[in-house]
């Protein structure tokens, strides 16, 4: 997998390790949450090889923006506002940061894979460069994909979805048309895939792919053939299989029942379990005895 460049944070005091970053990457996406260590100041710069969109829990007592196709920003309040910069739109500037907690969430997206999955409607080619806005939808999806970042939880299934999310959000699109449904024939092909490899994270362009869609087209469909998105599916049918495992095997462990199911950790098999039963695995357990 290529790995996509990234904004890049040039400290004035070089020997200082001024930020903490945590990276996932999928198929034409990298997500990264940046955490400042230091309210040193800092140049950044970024070349423009992908498409760049920022949620910022930033203020600075100073700093300076330069985009292409936008006049020179000098903001300092920055809690909750968006950037977006186009391939091709270069960005650079310097910031110092204010005392107290400061970090950014940046989606990297390369426009060729994107546009596949969207289809026609598909305009980032064309997009307009912005920077410090406010928008409550698409912050509220890149909140999710920095809860995803900081938690290290790369269940690529949740993730490419929200990252197709957030392009869809950010282009303002909305499907033109109702997706035709699955057939019968093809849902029981990827509920086969699902079972055969429920040990392990699932990819949504793998379960795209069984039936031979773009990620995007095979959302939709999936939705409209089973009324849940397939996060939400592959989620609820690992956590009924839990549910027959901890009726079953009443010694075997949480956590071994955790990871025959899929579940990257114990954390997140409870967390997700307790979403859709309203109660533990050990209480529901206890509950069935």
């Amino acid at each position: 997998m290529e790995i996509l460049p990234t904004l890049e944070l040039q400290f004035q005091d070089a020997s200082q390790v001024g930020a903490k970053k945590s990276p996932l990457a999928w198929r034409g996406f990298r997500v990264e949450h940046v955490l400042l260590t230091t309210d040193e100041g800092y140049d950044f710069r970024a070349k423009g090889d992908s498409c760049y969109l920022a949620y910022h829990e930033l203020m600075l007592t100073d700093g300076e923006l330069k985009m292409e196709g936008l006049p020179t920003l000098a903001k300092t309040q920055l809690r909750d506002t968006l950037t977006f910069a186009p391939e091709g739109c270069a960005i650079e500037g310097w910031a110092k940061p204010a005392r107290g907690e400061n970090s950014y969430t940046a989606l990297y997206f390369e426009p060729d894979i994107v546009s596949e999955e969207l289809g026609e409607r598909y305009a980032c080619a064309n997009a307009a460069p912005f920077a410090y806005v406010r928008n409550a939808g698409l912050a509220s999806t890149m909140i999710k994909l920095r809860d995803l970042a900081v938690r290290g939880d790369d269940d690529p299934l949740y993730a490419e979805a929200l990252c197709l999310s957030a392009t869809i959000e950010l282009l303002g699109m909305r499907p033109s048309r109702e997706a035709a449904p699955l057939s019968k024939a093809q849902l029981a092909r990827i509920q086969d895939f699902i079972f055969a490899n429920q040990h392990r994270a699932i990819g949504l362009d793998e379960l795209a792919d069984v039936v031979d869609l773009s990620r995007s087209h095979f959302s939709r469909a999936f939705k409209a053939t089973t009324g849940v998105g397939p996060y939400r599916f592959v989620s609820d049918w690992r956590v009924r299989r839990a549910q027959e495992m901890l009726r079953a095997v009443p010694d075997q462990s949480v956590e071994s029942i955790a990871q025959a199911v899929g579940f990257a950790s114990a954390g997140a098999f409870r967390r997700v379990f307790q979403q859709f039963a309203g109660t533990t695995p050990k209480q529901y357990r206890r509950q069935q005895r």
